[in-house]
């Protein structure tokens, strides 16, 4: 059995966490694909993946300020991009990183978010751990 990246109690919010947080990213910014993968390499997400709960317990625009992006919570939805597919991007980066304790870093690098996105069908008809685990294989993570 694996050991998990951190407590199962930080779970749930790390799901609504980013899935929030992605889509804060594609209403914000011109380019998401790279602000996710920046977040995904960044410092702050290296600390959350060891479990250190001062920042497993900030927002997601604290995230997002920690990596200099100012934000407008009223933005409208994404016209570029669909936020149930971001969602579900969300759900996979963060199920792979805590539940087979791997570095988003390393994650990101192999399934870059464009890929990601697009891989969204058919994948996103199995579980979440199907998918992962598929993804996991087919990435060699």
């Amino acid at each position: 059995m694996n050991k998990n990246a951190y407590d199962v109690c930080y779970y749930d919010s790390m799901i609504q966490k980013s899935r929030y947080l992605f889509k804060l990213i594609a209403r914000n910014t011109e380019h998401p694909f790279q602000i996710i993968s920046d977040y995904m390499k960044s410092d702050y997400r290296r600390a959350m993946d060891c479990g250190n709960p001062m920042y497993l317990n900030k927002t997601p625009k604290q995230i997002l300020g920690s990596l200099g992006i100012r934000i407008d919570p009223e933005a409208e939805i994404s016209e570029n991009y669909d936020e149930f597919i971001l969602e579900w991007m969300a759900d996979i980066y963060t199920y792979l990183q805590w539940h087979y304790n791997l570095k988003s870093s390393d994650i990101a690098e192999k399934i870059k978010p464009e890929e990601l996105y697009k891989k969204y069908s058919p994948l996103h008809e199995t579980s979440l751990e199907n998918g992962a685990e598929k993804l996991r294989k087919i990435y060699d993570l």
